[in-house]
């Protein structure tokens, strides 16, 4: 047997041995035996010495500089005094029609009145693509000890460059158009609220007014240049409406504006009667399902949302394209433009995965899929167009303040700054 000669130190003193086992044996053996033979009280002081090294190297952790804006904006509770407004004004940022560009506008607001019944609330904003919205509200959502609610609304909207790229799910991006949409609604809604005032269910009638016409946006031609009525319905006849119709719906989410769990379903149905040119009457069914599966003390959450509608024309009768169903953009299809595809029918699917990367700022993974399509044989899953991409949400403990969104889709990437979550 073929034997090896090993040297090693022990105590300082050179040792050779002879043997035929393993090298690597024999110095684990006698490095063992060494340490063995240190006294305890000198290894006790090593770790010592070791440990108050370590103690004089630590250092207070470190806030980034994103992460101190952060920290310091929600402690001095900078979005609780901005809401709180100022002698009943209060500032308005965001809140119109997405696409419609960074808006900023003022609201008035008085609670309370006439015994705590009665609730005001009137306000305007203008964006920086002209958009312009002014609503005013008047209601008593607190009838019958809160169970019953009762409201009237008079909305005016002036919509200046609404994308229109045709109608159907092959439309195509390179036809992209403009028009604008003005339409004034007056709308009363009665509704009741039971089992913990989670579940509603109510009736809603009004009057829209609407006018579509050239749209504003120098960089592409306006509708009516493009299309024409044949094959995009009332471009040059808009019809006024009279509204009726039925919702209900079921609310167990935690916190309505930062949901981590529970869930939301809304159903409604509406009937829309054309008043004047007696060609553009339908119906409308939506449905939409939301749920939020939360994880690790929910500061981490599944959510997913579902939604659809679907409209009915009785014979002879069509279809309004500003008023035909889109999908694209920051509410719904992350990845294309805003209303890329437009037609009778719509289902979206949404689905995300949310985490908590430090107090005051949540990141998102999401995908979504869906379609629009004319004939109700295509509710199915067959041809869905696809979408995934992140997003960063900052906020509060109920509510979502800022929301980022990056989405990528064949047609490309879209970024999208809105104020508000998505769902």
């Amino acid at each position: 047997m073929h034997r090896r000669r090993i040297w090693v130190s022990l105590d300082g003193l050179p040792l050779r041995v002879r043997t035929s086992f393993p090298g690597f044996l024999w110095i684990g053996l006698l490095t063992a035996t060494a340490a063995a033979q240190t006294p305890p009280d000198s290894r006790l002081k090593q770790w010592q010495s070791l440990r108050e090294k370590k103690a004089e190297q630590l250092a207070p952790p470190v806030r980034t500089g994103l992460e101190n804006f952060l920290y310091n904006f929600r402690e001095q509770r900078v979005l609780e005094k901005f809401a709180a407004g100022w002698h009943h004004f209060h500032a308005k940022v965001g809140g119109l029609r997405t696409g419609s560009g960074f808006a900023l506008g003022s609201e008035y607001r008085r609670e309370r009145l006439v015994n705590g019944l009665l609730d005001i609330r009137a306000g305007a904003a203008v964006s920086k693509r002209h958009y312009e919205k002014a609503e005013f509200a008047i209601g008593l959502p607190r009838l019958a000890n809160e169970h019953v609610f009762l409201e009237f609304t008079a909305t005016y909207r002036n919509f200046p460059q609404e994308d229109y790229f045709g109608l159907g799910p092959r439309s195509r991006r390179q036809d992209r158009t403009n028009f604008r949409l003005e339409d004034t609604t007056y709308l009363g809604t009665l509704g009741a609220r039971w089992w913990r005032k989670r579940m509603l269910a109510g009736l809603r009638g009004g009057i829209i007014a609407a006018n579509a016409g050239p749209g504003t946006d120098p960089r592409f031609a306006s509708t009516e240049k493009v299309f024409n009525a044949a094959n995009t319905p009332a471009l040059e006849l808009q019809p006024d409406y009279y509204q009726f119709g039925a919702f209900t719906g079921f609310d167990y989410r935690d916190e309505p504006g930062n949901p981590r769990s529970g869930g939301n379903y809304v159903f409604s149905w509406d009937t829309y009667g054309d008043r004047n040119q007696s060609r553009y009457s339908f119906r409308r069914y939506s449905a939409e399902l939301q749920q939020y599966l939360p994880l690790f003390n929910r500061r981490r959450v599944f959510a997913f949302r579902a939604k659809t509608s679907l409209t009915d024309t009785s014979p002879g009768q069509s279809l309004p394209f500003y008023m035909q169903e889109t999908l694209g953009g920051s509410e719904d299809m992350r990845g294309f433009r805003e209303y890329r595809f437009r037609d009778k029918n719509l289902m979206v699917y949404n689905l995300e995965y949310r985490w908590e990367v430090f107090s005051g700022m949540d990141m998102a993974l999401f995908g979504d899929a869906g379609k629009v399509f004319t004939r109700r044989s295509d509710f199915d899953l067959g041809r869905l167009e696809g979408c995934y991409g992140v997003g960063f949400r900052f906020n509060q403990a109920k509510a979502v303040f800022l929301r980022i969104d990056i989405g990528r889709s064949r047609e490309g990437m879209r970024y999208f700054f809105k104020f508000g979550h998505v769902f």
